[in-house]
C-alpha cells in the first residue's frame, strides 16, 4: 500500500517538504550554484542544478519513486526486483522504503562500492549478476518476466518526472541570470529519464541547444565504444529504452584524468583557487559538496562549447548533476596533486580554450545511426518492435505518463 501518494503538483508547489525531491533547498529556493566568472573561459553563466538535498543525493531518487508508485498501483506487488547502477542503486532502495516495499537490487560487480553500501543500508538486499556494466544485458534477460521486476532503463515514469518536475527546476534556474533563458542545457549519458528534462526544456526554449556528455573510455553515443572509465552514471555502453533520441542536439567526450583533477581542486583546494583567482572564498566553497563527476564532466565540457559557440554574457548554460561529491571522496583522496598544481589544473581545464571535438547528432544520418543502435539493443530484449518504431516519432513522446 502505498505510504504517501505524492504527486507532481505537490512537488511544483513546494507542498511536501517531508519529501523533498524537486531540486529545492529547505527554504524552498532551487539549489543552484553559479560557477565564479573567474574561473570559466566563456562570458556564459553556467548554472549548476544540484540534487544536494534529495534523501540519497540523487537526481534519480524522484524517478525510482514515481517508478515504484506505478508499479504498486498497476501490479499490487509486495517486493521489487530492480535492475539499477550507481546512484540508482540507493534511489530504488530509499524509495522502497517509502512504501514498505521489500528492495532486491540487481547490479553489476563493477557497480559504485558507495551506493552499494548506501542501499544495504537501506535495508535493500544486493544480488550482482555480471561483473561490467555493460552486463546491464543480462541482467534485464534474466528477470524480465518477473511481475514486480523494474529496470531503471525502461520505465516511463521515470522520464515523465524528470520532465514535468526537473523541467520545471530548470525554468526557475535561470530567473534573473542572463536572459532568463536556457541557451545550453548540459547533462551526462545516463538512465535516459533526463532526457525528459531535456526535451522540456527544448519546448520552453525552442532555440536553445542540449548537450549530452559521455566518458572518453566509453562513448556509446559519439562512436559505439564501451569500456570500463571511474565516471559513474554514464558510459553504460548501450541507449536506454527510455531515452529520447530529440533530446540530444550535440555529443561531446570527457577525459576521465582531467574531471577527476578538476574536481579535486575544487573540493581539496578550496582557499588556494580562491586566492589565485581572486574570488571570495564564499563562492569557490559554493561549489564544493554539491556535484559529482557528471557534473564536472558537464561544466568543463561546455565551457569549452560555448568558447566555439561564442555565447556572451545574456546567454546561461544550465548543468544538471546526477549526483554529489560524496561518492568520490576516495577517488579524489587517491588522486597525487598537490596544491601548487591547482591554478594551471584550473586554468588549462576550464579556461584556456582548448579544441575539443563534437558530435552534431540532429541529422538525419546520425538520427538513423542512434535509433537503429537503440533499437537493436531492445529488440534483443525481447521489447514491442512496434513501439520502437513510435519512439522515432516526436509526438509519441509527448503520450507518454
Amino acid at each position: 500500500m502505498v505510504k504517501e501518494k505524492l504527486s507532481y503538483k505537490e512537488l511544483l508547489n513546494n507542498s511536501s517538504p517531508t519529501l523533498p525531491l524537486n531540486w529545492r533547498k529547505p527554504s524552498g529556493e532551487i539549489n543552484r550554484t553559479v560557477i565564479p566568472k573567474q574561473i570559466v573561459g566563456t562570458k556564459a553563466n553556467i548554472i549548476v542544478l544540484s540534487p544536494e538535498y534529495f534523501p540519497t543525493g540523487s537526481c534519480n531518487d524522484g524517478a525510482a519513486y514515481f517508478n515504484l508508485k506505478q508499479l504498486i498501483e498497476t501490479k499490487k506487488q509486495s517486493s521489487v526486483e530492480v535492475c539499477a547502477f550507481d546512484s540508482a542503486i540507493a534511489s530504488y532502495a530509499w524509495a522502497a522504503t517509502q512504501f514498505g516495499l521489500k528492495c532486491t537490487i540487481k547490479t553489476p560487480q563493477m557497480s559504485s562500492p558507495y551506493w552499494i553500501k548506501k542501499a544495504k543500508d537501506l535495508g535493500a538486499e544486493v544480488e550482482f549478476e555480471g561483473v561490467k556494466i555493460s552486463d546491464a544485458a543480462r541482467i534485464i534477460d534474466l528477470n524480465k518476466k518477473k511481475p514486480n521486476f523494474v529496470s531503471q532503463f525502461q520505465n516511463t515514469a521515470a522520464y515523465t518526472y524528470h520532465k514535468i518536475v526537473t523541467g520545471n527546476a530548470i525554468e526557475k534556474t535561470v530567473d534573473g541570470i542572463g536572459d532568463n533563458k536556457v541557451s545550453l542545457l548540459c547533462y551526462p549519458a545516463s538512465s535516459g529519464a533526463l532526457t525528459g528534462a531535456a526535451i522540456s526544456s527544448k519546448k520552453k526554449y525552442p532555440y536553445s541547444k542540449n548537450l549530452l556528455i559521455e566518458p572518453e573510455e566509453s562513448s556509446t553515443f559519439y562512436n559505439n565504444k564501451k569500456n570500463t572509465h571511474r565516471m559513474y552514471g554514464m558510459g553504460y555502453g548501450f541507449i536506454p529504452y527510455i531515452h529520447n533520441i530529440y533530446a540530444t542536439d550535440y555529443v561531446m567526450l570527457a577525459e576521465e584524468d582531467e574531471v577527476i583533477k578538476t574536481m579535486k581542486c575544487i573540493e581539496d583546494f578550496t582557499a588556494k583557487i580562491a586566492t589565485d583567482f581572486n574570488i571570495e572564498i564564499k563562492l569557490v566553497k559554493a561549489m564544493t559538496q554539491k556535484f559529482g563527476l557528471g557534473a564536472f564532466a558537464s561544466i568543463v565540457c561546455s565551457i569549452n562549447l560555448a568558447q566555439q559557440l561564442r555565447f556572451n554574457e545574456n546567454d546561461n548554460i544550465v548543468i544538471i548533476a546526477e549526483d554529489t561529491s560524496s561518492p568520490y571522496k576516495e577517488l579524489i583522496k587517491a588522486e597525487q596533486i598537490q596544491d601548487i598544481d591547482s591554478k594551471h589544473i584550473i586554468k588549462e581545464s576550464m579556461i584556456d580554450h582548448k579544441f575539443r571535438l563534437f558530435m552534431d547528432v540532429t541529422g538525419q544520418r546520425q538520427r538513423e545511426r542512434l535509433f537503429k543502435k537503440k533499437a537493436d539493443f531492445w529488440l534483443r530484449r525481447g521489447s514491442d518492435e512496434n513501439i520502437l518504431n513510435k519512439m522515432r516519432d516526436k509526438d509519441y513522446w509527448d503520450t507518454i505518463n
